[in-house]
């Protein structure tokens, strides 16, 4: 039988590990939109993580998680405006 918080998990993982793999190249070829976009996969990383938290009923886990997430996507989103 299936873990039912196996998609949450599975979220976190692929785009934990997109980031790895597009960070290294983005910053190696000094593309800073693909540096931006991994940063906004570390968030959504982030934020699934939050989100399995809210499903095993760690609920102060949770938002903070969804707080870090949130407040990453600001500054990158700033960021993004800045270059």
């Amino acid at each position: 039988m299936r873990n039912p918080y196996e998609n949450d998990r599975r979220m976190e993982m692929i785009s934990l590990a997109l980031a790895g793999i597009i960070g290294p190249i983005a910053i190696f070829k000094g593309y800073p939109v693909m540096i931006l976009f991994c940063l906004f996969l570390l968030a959504f990383s982030i934020l699934s993580e939050g989100l399995f938290y809210l499903h095993i009923n760690k609920t102060p886990e949770g938002i903070k998680q969804f707080i870090k997430a949130g407040v990453l996507v600001l500054l990158i989103t700033a960021l993004f405006f800045r270059l």
